[in-house]
C-alpha cells in the first residue's frame, strides 16, 4: 500500500500528514489448553513508516482477550461499513492500548490501512475470536487417523 497524505481537520493546507501503513498482521493463541475465559491472542502489527528516509518498519504487540477482542470487533465493523463507500479507500486506525512503560499506563498507535487490507484484518479478528471462545481439544477427543486399507 503506497502512503496517502491526509489532512488534519485543524484547517491549513500546510498541516499534512503521512502516518505509517499496515505491512502485516500475525497473531498466535497463548494458553490455548485453558477455558477460553484465560486465553489470550497476542497480536503482531508491522507498520511501514515511509516518513523516514529510507522508510522503516515498526512493530506493535498487543494481546486481546474475549473481553477486550468484542469491543474492537464492533468498531472495526463500523469502519467497515464506513470503507464500503466508493469514496472511502483508506482507514485511519488509532488504537489505544495498555502500557505499563509509559507514565499513563497507555500508548497510543495510528497506522493507515487500505480497503482490502483491513477487510482482511477484519476477518483474522472474527477468526481469533472463534479461537478464543472455542472449548479447548483435551487429548482423549483427538482420534488418531487409521491407515487406509
Amino acid at each position: 500500500m503506497a502512503p496517502v497524505s491526509l489532512r488534519r481537520e485543524d484547517g491549513h493546507p500546510d498541516n499534512m500528514v503521512i502516518l505509517p501503513c499496515l505491512k502485516s498482521m500475525t497473531w498466535v493463541m497463548e494458553n490455548r489448553n485453558l477455558p477460553p475465559a484465560n486465553r489470550v491472542a497476542v497480536i503482531n502489527l508491522k507498520l511501514q513508516d515511509y516518513k523516514r528516509t529510507p522508510a522503516s518498519e515498526s512493530e506493535v504487540k498487543f494481546q486481546l482477550s474475549t473481553v477486550t477482542l468484542e469491543p474492537m470487533l464492533r468498531s472495526m465493523s463500523s469502519i467497515n461499513e464506513q470503507l464500503s463507500a466508493p469514496a472511502n479507500k483508506v482507514a485511519v486506525i488509532n488504537l489505544k492500548l495498555q502500557d505499563t512503560d509509559t507514565s499513563s499506563g497507555e500508548s497510543e498507535v495510528k497506522f493507515q490501512v487500505s480497503r482490502d487490507t483491513f477487510g482482511a484484518m477484519l476477518r483474522s479478528m472474527a477468526y481469533i475470536r472463534e479461537q478464543l471462545s472455542n472449548s479447548a481439544e483435551s487429548p482423549s477427543e483427538i482420534l488418531p487417523k487409521r491407515p487406509r486399507k
